[in-house]
């Protein structure tokens, strides 16, 4: 699909006219406002303390099928990197794509805040005989990019870009640090954020399900930018005990409401009604937007 098409049918979703295609402050407004809609909606932690207490059931998920999640990302990229690229890795998590990066012979520098992750990660790593690569414990916001101008052949930011309200600004700081390419890793499928079996209208009512929105908005905004970007949607599988998945959902549903017994329930006789011999499979889509750095090839 070319990128004007791709441009065109996406802008279809939010009712864009032709002059708003091109219009960057259009982009950002609409990222911006499904930002603080999702944000008004949280009644626990969100943030932080919320992926620390992820680290080891989103780590289950990111492990299955020998990280199907990163090895497709991979696959996706492979013919547009070099051999033994420089790799920055924002929110690298368990490891989901530093491990695929790094067996295909890479050398992947992580951005990681939260602590329980890169445990989760120092772990995954020993178990796929992987030791190359380094960490940086901080928030990517925080991260002084200028230091690291033109250091990667890519910078990559997978199911992370979500989380920050300047999306043109965090898109940018990924363009200064690399001198090749830039991808963005989303959901693809829609703007549901990956709870859409019938548990969130159980649970939360007429409450609308908050969107993510990272493939279209990303897509778009890069384009009212100048920039050329490409996509490639992969599918993935991912695997977890059913007492992994019951985690992860009571974890997801207490940002949005009270933990009380009968949604505990909710989710505990939904998720044990997935699983099979005691684990949830689920089959995914990613969307993998990448494109060229403005000093690409300096």
């Amino acid at each position: 699909m070319s990128q004007a098409n791709n441009v065109m049918e996406q802008s279809e979703v939010f009712g864009v006219s032709g002059d708003e295609l091109l219009d960057v402050a259009h982009w950002e407004r609409l990222w911006e406002e499904r930002w603080d809609t999702r944000e008004t909606m949280y009644v626990g932690e969100a943030h932080m303390g919320y992926w620390q207490a992820r680290a080891e059931d989103f780590s289950d998920g990111r492990r299955a099928y020998d990280f199907d999640f990163g090895r497709q990302i991979v696959q996706a990229l492979s013919s547009q990197l070099p051999q033994h690229a420089e790799v920055l890795d924002v929110g690298c998590g368990p490891g989901s794509l530093l491990i695929p990066l790094s067996q295909a012979g890479h050398h992947v520098t992580a951005v990681e805040p939260a602590e329980q992750m890169i445990a989760q990660l120092q772990a995954n790593a020993t178990a796929a005989g992987v030791g190359e690569y380094e960490v940086l414990q901080q928030f990517w916001q925080d991260v002084d990019v200028q230091e690291l101008t033109g250091h990667f052949d890519l910078a990559l930011s997978a199911i992370t870009m979500w989380m920050f309200r300047d999306l043109r600004v965090q898109l940018e700081r990924l363009e200064t640090v690399s001198r090749g390419l830039c991808c963005v890793v989303g959901g693809a499928g829609g703007e549901a954020s990956g709870h859409s079996d019938g548990l969130w209208s159980a649970i939360m009512g007429d409450a609308r399900q908050p969107g993510y929105s990272e493939f279209p908005l990303v897509f778009n905004l890069l384009y009212a930018m100048g920039r050329l970007p490409e996509v490639r949607i992969v599918d993935y599988r991912t695997e977890r005990s059913v007492e992994s998945k019951i985690r992860q959902q009571k974890l997801f549903y207490a940002k949005y409401t009270a933990m009380t017994p009968a949604v505990e329930k909710l989710i505990e006789d939904a998720m044990r009604n997935a699983g099979e011999s005691g684990m949830v499979q689920e089959y995914c889509k990613a969307s993998v937007v990448f494109w060229n750095a403005p000093g690409a090839g300096r």
